[in-house]
């Protein structure tokens, strides 16, 4: 994949997961929640710092705590 501003390759980074949670979830929520996390590879062109992130997948339940 190719940078969009400059053409040069670009080299990938890491995988970056988002974490969905809500802030005002109560005291004992966070035992309980088994929130979704959004997945994303992330992607940088050596020659001029754009950044891209390309939507992976979506994990939800006990698929998020498992680490890939």
């Amino acid at each position: 994949m190719n940078c969009l501003r400059c053409d040069t390759e670009l080299k990938f980074l890491k995988e970056y997961r988002f974490d969905s949670q809500d802030n005002n979830r109560g005291f004992f929520s966070f035992i309980f929640d088994i929130e979704d996390h959004l997945v994303f590879d992330v992607y940088v062109c050596p020659n001029c710092r754009k950044t891209e992130f390309i939507y992976k997948s979506n994990l939800g339940g006990f698929e998020s705590m498992i680490d890939r």
